[in-house]
């Protein structure tokens, strides 16, 4: 259950050190940082991404942020301490995003996760997506990725490409979309 006073709204450039800081603990453990504040705050003005957070009054109770392509969009990141898990913080960062997607017209959303996080596959389940990829040594080299999709609206599934993009592997729009 969401406690009354959890707000999600865009987040702002006094908001990246925190976002950096919950994605070295709660999504880069054991890589090396990519998302420090720099990029964060790179991503928070980027009009092809949106950076959402949740707060619970001042404290920030989680944050995602998600990138758009013409028909697909990727969740890049999703966090939320460990104090507001299942508490419905992340469902509702993660709706608030698809709502967001749905109105742009997106076809399909993805999002890429550890192979090893059993529970981030079974909380992404039950939103919807679907399990339709594994990608080797996607987080750096060191660990695959378990690829998860959901439409959006009615469409077929063609398996995404990996290609290198900027020294690492991501993933675009089927050619057939």
């Amino acid at each position: 259950m969401i406690p009354a006073r959890i707000t999600v709204e865009f987040a702002s450039a006094r908001d990246a050190r925190e976002i950096a800081r919950l994605s070295r603990r709660h999504i880069e453990y054991g890589l090396r940082w990519r998302y420090t504040p720099a990029r964060i705050r790179a991503s928070i003005r980027d009009r092809a991404r949106n950076t959402i957070v949740a707060r619970d009054g001042a404290r920030l109770a989680g944050f995602g942020i998600m990138s758009y392509g013409a028909d697909f969009a990727n969740l890049d990141l999703l966090a939320v301490p460990v104090r507001y898990r299942r508490r419905g913080v992340g469902r509702r960062l993660v709706l608030w995003l698809e709502k967001v997607a749905r109105t742009a017209g997106i076809a399909q959303v993805f999002v890429q996760v550890r192979k090893t996080n059993a529970g981030a596959v079974r909380f992404y389940e039950t939103l919807g997506f679907l399990v339709i990829d594994e990608a080797a040594g996607y987080y750096q080299g060191r660990e695959s990725a378990i690829v998860m999709g959901k439409a959006l609206r009615p469409t077929h599934w063609p398996k995404p490409r990996a290609v290198k993009a900027g020294g690492r592997i991501v993933f675009r729009a089927p050619r057939e979309l």
